[in-house]
């Protein structure tokens, strides 16, 4: 269905640029709606059956692209452009508030933006207007990254972790302050010898120091070379799902065994973190994968119970 979608979208913006554009090469018109000729190809023959209701020639647009020059005609009806739907539109503006918030771009840029996307979809000043509330950006955090910067310093950390309960303290080279459902800071974390994310709602303080260089072919937080740790799955009864919001996942499934249920990839860079999670949570975990991950869990809690000899 999405892909129907898709291609009915892109056969009525084709119509009209067609239009606009009278002969223009098979090449260049599918560079510009980002597809292969061999699929403009096949989108300019399913125009052959397109067209009025009735379905008799003269009903039908007609499409030449001999010598790989294309022309179209008998297309009045679909020759303009389509305008942007309310929800579209709302989708767009909503993106723009998104990003006022979170970035610095200029307010009149904006507005403009704004006032065009509104036109174009025929929305009121009052209709378009969208209320669009994002974490507040850490502004104390975000001056401390920028003197540390330029001093040629990194960051010392009081980072609260809940798996443990613990309040740890890291030293670490700031990469960027990242919006991803929440603040998050992006760091080569001295203390833990790799790449590390950072909840900004776990930092409990923070303050420039010193700070030792990053290792060559290293890079200082996501998207450089990194060690990727052990992927790991854990499925969740519903009284533990909450977990999946709490950890650092790269994928979830809701309702995968069983209504409420969640399964949650996750990259572990810490044997000893995953086993302490197990006995913390152990009684809701459904399953784990690789399942002899949960050998170590097993077997401290069984000495516990006074059941290893």
């Amino acid at each position: 269905m999405a892909d129907a979608s898709e291609r009915l979208a892109r056969l009525l913006g084709l119509v009209p640029y067609l239009t606009r554009n009278p002969g223009t090469g098979i090449a260049t018109t599918a560079n510009v709606f980002g597809i292969t000729p061999a699929q403009l190809i096949d989108d300019l023959e399913l125009l052959f059956v397109s067209g009025r209701p009735g379905h008799m020639p003269d009903d039908l647009i007609e499409a030449n692209w001999e010598g790989d020059r294309i022309y179209v005609a008998n297309a009045d009806e679909v020759s303009v452009p389509v305008r942007l739907s309310s929800r579209e539109a709302r989708a767009l503006l909503i993106a723009l508030d998104y990003l006022a918030e979170v970035d610095d771009v200029e307010p009149a840029t904006i507005a403009r933006v704004r006032a065009k996307v509104s036109a174009a979809a025929a929305l009121s000043p009052a209709g378009g207007a969208v209320d669009v509330r994002v974490p507040e950006r850490p502004a104390a955090l975000q001056a401390a990254l920028a003197q540390a910067r330029a001093r040629g310093e990194g960051l010392a950390l009081d980072y609260y972790v809940a798996a443990r309960d613990e309040l740890t303290h890291r030293l670490v080279t700031p990469k960027r302050l990242r919006l991803a459902g929440a603040w998050y800071l992006d760091a080569w974390c001295h203390t833990s010898g790799g790449p590390r994310t950072f909840a900004v709602s776990a930092i409990r303080g923070f303050a420039s120091a010193p700070v030792p260089e990053v290792p060559a072919g290293a890079a200082a937080g996501a998207g450089g070379p990194r060690d990727e740790g052990l992927g790991v799955a854990l499925t969740f009864a519903p009284e533990a799902a909450w977990l999946a919001d709490e950890l650092e996942t790269t994928a979830v499934d809701y309702d995968a065994a069983g209504p409420g249920t969640v399964r949650a990839q996750l990259r572990v860079h810490s044997r000893e973190w995953l086993t302490r999670l197990l006995l913390a949570h152990g009684r809701h975990v459904l399953a784990v994968e690789p399942p002899g991950l949960a050998a170590d869990a097993a077997r401290i809690a069984a000495q516990a119970a006074g059941r290893v000899d």
